[in-house]
Formats: structure tokens, sequence, C-alpha cells
């Protein structure tokens, strides 16, 4: 278990402020527990942007790729001339480079959302209270050393609703 300090809160707002107040007083790793996704958390932890989309368009480009790679290797590889038609037409290779594109899209897709979200989780953070899918936010603050007397001033200063002191 990590040492630092838990406040709980009953709003939004105060979660919020919380949050400003702490990232401001120069804690940048804290932990948010949120009952509801919110953007406004994700806008004052300083998170612009999923890097699954990046994944997902670097599957996508694969896909892609090795649709196109795929249909015209087997087509020189295995020549059959037909009506004097060229070996590698791009028509009839579209529907295999679309299926693998949505294929692969998919597959980096669930891989990076199971990476950045580290699921499976088989143990729960030890600062985690069931509360926290009910109607509180919680944030954990890893404090190590002396730095406990003031991060927990600094939360109790704040909206908290309870705070416990950990380690």
């Amino acid at each position: 278990m990590s040492s630092g300090v838990l406040g709980q809160y009953d709003t939004l707002h105060g979660t919020l402020d919380a949050i400003a107040r702490l990232r401001e007083a120069g804690h940048r790793d804290i932990e948010v527990f949120s009952p509801i996704p919110s953007p406004e958390i994700e806008e004052a932890m300083d998170i612009h942007s999923s890097p699954v989309r990046v994944w997902a368009l670097t599957g996508a480009i694969t896909g892609c790729t090795l649709g196109v790679l795929l249909t015209a290797g087997t087509s020189l590889a295995y020549p059959l001339v037909t009506q004097g038609k060229p070996l590698v037409s791009l028509p009839p290779f579209v529907v295999f480079m679309f299926e693998l594109t949505v294929l692969l899209t998919g597959i980096f897709g669930l891989v990076a959302l199971l990476v950045h979200t580290k699921r499976p989780v088989i143990n729960l953070d030890p600062a985690y209270r069931t509360s926290f899918s009910v109607d509180r936010w919680g944030i954990f603050v890893p404090v190590n050393g002396e730095g406990h007397a003031a991060a927990e001033a600094l939360v109790r200063e704040t909206a908290a609703v309870d705070v416990e002191v950990q380690g």
C-alpha cells in the first residue's frame, strides 16, 4: 500500500476545486476516483486526448496496407489471366482491404483500451472505496516523508467530506 492522503468529496465542484489546489501546490501524480465519467475532471487533470485513437489509426493503416499486399501478392504468385484483365486490379481488392482495415482497427483499439486503462483489474487500488462508484468522488495524493501534514492540511482546506491518511 502506498502512503498518502485520501480525500472524499460529495460534489463535483468540490472535487474540481481540490484538484486545482493540489496541482497548484505541485502534486502532479494525484489519482481521482469518480462515480461518473466527467470531462471536467479530465480537463482539470490536463488530460487532452486519448491515445487509443492513435492506436486505432495505426491499426486501420496496417489493415489497409496488409489488404493490398495480400491480395496483390496472391494475384502475382498465382497468376490467372481472365479476359486480358490486369493481374493487379484495385476494384476486386477493395472489399478485402476494407475488411482488414475494420478488423485491425477494432483489434488495435481493443488492445490500446486494455493497455491504457490497465485492464483487466485483478487487484483494486488500495485507495478505492465502494462509495466512489455510488455517489462520492475521491482524490488520492501519494506523499512520502514529511509531506503528509502539508498534503493533509491542503485536502482538509477543500470541501472534503472525509480525509484519510494512509501509511
